[in-house]
């Protein structure tokens, strides 16, 4: 077989996967500001709650793919979503809070992250898409947990076990001097 055809048979096969794809999922695009931290980290300051990225009623598989976009911070730092090097001192990032550990050097400041929510907790008398471990006994939140926070980066797949949200955010402890953002696509495709 010739090279031009078997391309054209796998261009034809290419179109046909994603014509499938288009036709069985939703896409979505979002932009994710740069203070979009959700008050994940420890301190938090200055930051405004995850973005609703997209809401499904069922388990399926989510890929989120980075188009454009990059977060600046203080001292003149602009970042791309795969994030940039740091050395955290005395502070607490949101990955560093999933892992339950703080300080020291983090390759991935400022980047895209993101959790999937069960639609049962997004569902709850209060919920609001911020860290759910920052309540007091007199005020609890009921929020993200921290240890479903995931770094995503330029791109990722995620696969939901059941209905809910996926959230998107910026992994940084103090909003105040960010700016900018990222647009990404978001397609979730059903389970069969």
């Amino acid at each position: 077989m010739k090279l031009r055809a078997i391309v054209e048979r796998g261009a034809a096969v290419l179109a046909l996967v994603l014509a499938a794809t288009a036709a069985n999922g939703q896409t979505v695009i979002v932009s994710v500001p740069g203070n979009a931290l959700g008050s994940f980290g420890n301190p938090s300051c200055c930051s405004v709650p995850f973005v609703t990225a997209l809401a499904v009623s069922g388990p399926g598989t989510f890929t989120v793919s980075y188009i454009s976009g990059t977060v600046t911070d203080s001292g003149g730092i602009n970042t791309g979503p795969n994030g940039a090097l740091w050395n955290v001192t005395g502070n607490q990032f949101p990955l560093q809070e999933a892992l339950g550990v703080s300080g020291g050097p983090v390759d991935d400041f400022d980047s895209l992250i993101g959790v999937f929510v069960p639609r049962s907790r997004v569902l709850a008398s209060g919920f609001s898409p911020v860290d759910g471990t920052k309540g007091t006994p007199s005020a609890p939140k009921v929020g993200i947990l921290p240890t479903g926070l995931v770094f995503i980066g330029t791109g990722r797949t995620i696969v939901a076990e059941q209905a809910g949200t996926l959230f998107l955010g910026i992994n940084d402890d103090n909003a105040a001097s960010n700016g900018g953002a990222f647009l990404v696509s978001v397609t979730f495709v059903p389970s069969s």
